[in-house]
């Protein structure tokens, strides 16, 4: 029942039932390299949370590891509700993940790769779940990783759809926020910190022509080269970005989060 309840969760969030032949969550950037369409949300690393409370125990090392840093938010003005409320408040749960470090990322990556290769193995061999502890060698179908500077330049030089830029001429959105940057003021486009990638009224920012959400803005990325970090943040000017600056970081932050690459390494 455990194994049940954990790939259930899991196919909430990744739709590993997506009828397209896309990695479950991507969309095509170029032959064999996929790309999630948002950053890694509050819900996404709950279910990584979930798994591994069940499995290791909520006072094991390894759970204990898988936290995020939720007091980051006390690095600026927007402090304690955000401590308490961010992570755990189901209001937040499509927004961004922050508080992540470089090496929790890359774990969630190889997480996230072993439960779509495993759901994707019981539903080729339609096997119960409860049978995965005894099979040995799941064959790798997906991998998961963090994007390369390069990788993720590319993604991120993607223009707008001409339907996007039909509606930017129009009157109503010509002053419509495209990311979520500081701007004048002290305020935010749309966002007064995160903003979750997709929202139930508009799309909440512009999508590229890759159909990926917020690949600039929101919240900065972390790619495959430790202490980078791409695309500015929240808290960042939008003079102060561009597709080939680089941010520097040293551990979880605020205005830090992530979005995987995939790779397809075999047939299913």
């Amino acid at each position: 029942m455990k194994t049940i309840v954990i790939l259930s969760l899991v196919a909430l969030s990744f739709n590993l039932f997506a009828s397209n032949d896309n990695p479950p969550g991507t969309v095509k950037i170029e032959e064999n390299l996929y790309c999630d369409v948002t950053e890694i949300s509050n819900l996404e690393w709950k279910e990584y949370m979930f798994w591994a409370k069940r499995k290791y125990g909520e006072q094991s090392k390894k759970y204990k590891a898988v936290l995020p840093d939720t007091l980051v938010w006390r690095q600026g003005k927007y402090n304690e509700p955000y401590v308490q409320y961010y992570y755990q408040h189901p209001a937040y749960k499509n927004y961004p993940v922050i508080g992540i470090s470089y090496e929790q990322a890359r774990s969630f990556c190889k997480w996230r790769s072993d439960r779509v290769n495993e759901k994707i193995y019981i539903e080729k061999h339609k096997i119960d779940p409860e049978q995965l502890a005894t099979i040995k060698n799941i064959p790798s179908v997906y991998t998961y990783r963090l994007p390369t500077k390069a990788e993720w330049e590319k993604i991120a030089s993607a223009d707008y759809s001409k339907k996007a830029k039909r509606k930017f001429k129009r009157k109503k959105y010509r002053k419509a926020a495209r990311h979520n940057f500081k701007t004048a003021a002290d305020k935010n486009d749309n966002g007064i910190t995160t903003h979750p990638d997709i929202t139930n009224q508009v799309d909440a920012y512009w999508k590229n022509t890759y159909g990926v959400y917020n690949i600039l803005g929101n919240v900065a990325e972390i790619i495959a080269e430790k202490g980078v970090a791409k695309g500015g943040a929240w808290r960042h000017k939008a003079e102060e970005v561009t597709i080939e600056k680089d941010f520097s970081y040293d551990g979880p932050a605020d205005w830090l989060g992530f979005r995987c690459v995939c790779e397809k390494n075999v047939d299913e």
